[in-house]
């Protein structure tokens, strides 16, 4: 393709838990067609409940992604100079169970018309990924180093959490780096990005309270609950679509 415009998730939980981030991920009833609603769950953390939709991403012609994740490329654009390989596809390169189908997932490579680099996409996965199968929220299954199919001088691989859906369905509930409620002509700053960067921001009255850990994560947090059972199970990749 041409370079021009076109298992353990719940151990990530536990430690932004413990550092006191109130952290509420689940499902409820209602369509993902419906209002698009969505709440700051700590620094560079949204979770957004309705709205999903198939939308075409205006930076990367011939790519579709849910439009729930536009702002959060916008940032990746910016910030790690990224090109969208592929987002939203039914194409049997990807899982079937992984987010590609689902428009949650992103195959990325150096965007180097505008000066994009492998150093830059490292640096992305190293943000997404910092330690091998524990990528922190919002992201579900980074595909990098290490992983079939993916890498440096392939591809990115980015899948975000969600709730359960069917195959070509858009989940109901999303979870991502910006709020994609807000306008996205303008960004605010970087605040620091997910998770994984230290953007965690300690909520003094909320003390982690374990409960019973079989099945996954079950850990209350103030007045909320984690539950690592309501989210979509993790679908891992074996390829993707690199720039060539």
């Amino acid at each position: 393709m041409l370079n021009s415009p076109k298992p353990s998730i719940a151990r990530a939980l536990a430690v932004a838990a413990a550092a006191g981030l109130i952290v509420l991920l689940g499902a409820g009833p209602g369509p993902a067609h419906g209002a698009m609603t969505s709440v700051k769950l700590g620094p560079g953390l949204w979770k957004t409940t309705g709205g999903g939709r198939f939308v075409d991403i205006k930076q990367f012609p011939g790519e579709k992604i849910d439009r729930r994740l536009l702002r959060d490329i916008r940032f990746l654009k910016r910030k790690y100079r990224i090109f969208v390989t592929d987002g939203y596809s039914l194409d049997p390169v990807h899982s079937a169970n992984g987010e590609h189908p689902i428009g949650l997932a992103l195959d990325i490579g150096p965007y180097t018309s505008i000066g994009g680099t492998w150093d830059d996409i490292s640096a992305l996965a190293r943000f997404a990924e910092p330690e091998q199968n524990v990528p922190p929220p919002p992201f579900r299954w980074v595909g990098y180093d290490g992983d079939a199919g993916h890498g440096r001088g392939h591809h990115l691989h980015l899948s975000y959490s969600h709730s359960p859906t069917a195959y070509n369905d858009p989940a109901r509930t999303v979870y991502t780096l910006r709020d994609p409620v807000r306008d996205g002509s303008t960004e605010p700053p970087d605040d620091g990005g997910g998770l994984s960067s230290g953007g965690i921001q300690a909520n003094r009255g909320a003390t982690p309270t374990p409960l019973d850990s079989g099945g996954g994560l079950h850990l209350r947090v103030g007045a909320f609950l984690y539950d690592d059972a309501l989210l979509a199970p993790v679908a891992a990749e074996t390829g993707g679509v690199d720039l060539r």
